[in-house]
């Protein structure tokens, strides 16, 4: 898992050896946050194969898998999405986007669309990325 929260954490994660998409997808976010002033409130992480949810809500402090207001998890009944923005990146991520608060701090989760990631995550991207874009 990569995690991205400041200048030294972005630095490290872009000296690693990278997939080009991924590369491009980081590098991209980072300019993004940059140029608006929200690099200080952005919060990036790459989840990759091996990488557990347990291993998230260490590093988030939540999961992607359960909305934080009702705690209701994605395949229960009631569940309804949390994030402000879910979408196929079709470069083998899924890009999801949790804004918290209005001062415009935000977390990233650039999902690998990859076996050996979490397949409820990847199963409940895909759901959901599939009835946006029906509408």
């Amino acid at each position: 898992m990569l995690s991205i929260y400041d200048e030294a954490s972005a630095a490290a994660a872009l000296s690693q050896p990278l997939e080009p998409a991924l590369r491009s997808i980081l590098t991209g976010r980072l300019a993004d946050a940059a140029a608006i002033g929200l690099a200080d409130l952005t919060h990036i992480v790459a989840i990759q194969r091996g990488d557990t949810e347990v291993m998230l809500i260490d590093e988030l402090g939540w999961s992607p898998l359960v909305n934080p207001i009702d705690e209701v998890r994605y395949g229960e009944t009631g569940f309804l999405p949390y994030w402000g923005w879910l979408e196929d990146l079709a470069s083998g991520w899924y890009e999801l986007v949790h804004p918290v608060g209005n001062a415009g701090f935000a977390y990233i989760l650039l999902i690998q669309q990859n076996d050996g990631v979490l397949p409820e995550l990847l199963r409940m991207c895909r759901e959901h990325c599939e009835q946006q874009c029906a509408r």
